[in-house]
């Protein structure tokens, strides 16, 4: 396997944040490409480029601007070659006029995004293209989601018209938010647009998964799930829980597959959950995510749990190791294996596990005034 990466600095990686260690020779695409043993990857990503504007005139004679159009311009003999391309633009063409100031709009933006795919594919027809869906962006420590650009639209907008022409071309999409990624300022070095290093190998393993099961995310390949935020003890009866099936059962029938989220720590087998679902007659489709089942495995993707032991207050996974603590009254989580977190009280461990979890793309439903409502 040939691949190629279209983008922009997102993927090019970073040169040196926060005294942080460079890893422009880490990013996922670069990761990703080696846990599926390609033969050949070569990054064309850079960084300030977008679908308009280069930063770099790279050659002055030919006039070749390093923007998404004169990258496949000139790298027409690495198309002609390669078996996959990751396109991942967007940020740019949201935050930056063209080049001599003026702006575009929506519907250019999406024009421009048809023509570059087409002409990939006029270079070769074979080509399997993916394209990268970028997620939040963060301005004054605030998701960027609703704030509106130079160009006069919406980081939302512009990632639904990057997603609307993909779908529409038969792009596969590779979409961040599925994979829980991305959510949640700290998960950015720069505090705006760029991944930290351990967030950008995550990605690696996401994107990974991706393509080993045929150039679907886990929400293409089982669909979308409305999201049930359950606080008590979900093994034994409570209203909350009555509200909480009822809510579910009702949805079901209009189609909606229903996730719960909760937070006791519990040793329940796979089993027991299957039987859980059947004697409750909850949809045997319904999808139980547990906090500390998370951080023991957080890229797992086939249902499976891990068997959890609690020694001495520390609780270790299926593999023996390490992954939360608990002190007095306060959680810590083990951030690489060697480093601890902050010591948490048990609401905001809980807190902050959402805000990571939860995208704006996911519809929530949380427990307020006794039943189950949408969060807006």
């Amino acid at each position: 396997m040939n691949v190629i990466v279209f983008g922009d600095s997102i993927v090019a990686g970073q040169e040196l944040i926060r005294e942080e260690t460079p890893y422009r020779d880490v990013v996922y695409a670069k990761l990703a490409a080696y846990y599926l043993h390609a033969h050949k990857l070569e990054n064309f990503a850079e960084t300030g480029t977008g679908q308009f504007k280069g930063q770099h005139n790279l050659d002055r004679l030919a006039g070749w601007t390093h923007s998404f159009e004169g990258s496949i311009e000139y790298y027409k003999q690495e198309i002609k070659q390669a078996d996959v391309a990751l396109i991942a633009y967007g940020n740019n063409d949201w935050k930056q006029p063209n080049p001599d100031g003026s702006q575009h709009s929506l519907t250019e933006v999406k024009d421009k995004l048809r023509q570059n795919i087409n002409h990939i594919r006029a270079i070769n027809h074979h080509i399997q293209l993916v394209g990268v869906i970028e997620t939040l962006a963060f301005r004054k420590h605030q998701p960027a989601w609703y704030l509106e650009g130079p160009n006069g639209f919406t980081y939302a907008d512009m990632v639904a018209a990057y997603i609307e022409v993909y779908e529409e071309q038969n792009v596969a999409v590779f979409d961040i938010r599925d994979y829980h990624l991305g959510n949640h300022i700290d998960e950015y070095v720069d505090d705006r647009d760029h991944f930290t290093l351990a967030i950008h190998k995550q990605i690696a393993k996401s994107l990974t998964d991706f393509v080993k099961h045929g150039y679907q995310s886990p929400v293409q390949r089982f669909g979308e799930t409305d999201k049930y935020i359950f606080t008590g003890n979900l093994f034994e009866d409570s209203k909350m829980r009555q509200e909480l099936f009822a809510a579910i059962k009702s949805n079901a029938q209009q189609g909606k597959r229903a996730e719960i989220l909760w937070f006791e720590l519990s040793m329940v087998t796979p089993d027991e959950i299957v039987d859980f679902l059947k004697v409750n007659d909850i949809p045997a489709d319904t999808k139980i995510t547990n906090i500390y089942q998370y951080y023991a495995a957080s890229l797992r993707y086939d249902g499976e749990l891990d068997d959890l032991t609690l020694v001495d207050n520390v609780l270790l996974n299926a593999h023996q190791i390490p992954f939360i603590k608990f002190d007095a009254d306060t959680i810590l989580r083990s951030l690489d294996g060697e480093k601890w977190s902050e010591p948490l009280t048990k609401s905001a461990f809980n807190d902050l596990w959402i805000n990571h979890y939860v995208s704006l793309k996911d519809q929530v439903w949380t427990w307020q005034d006794d039943h189950y409502v949408k969060s807006k």
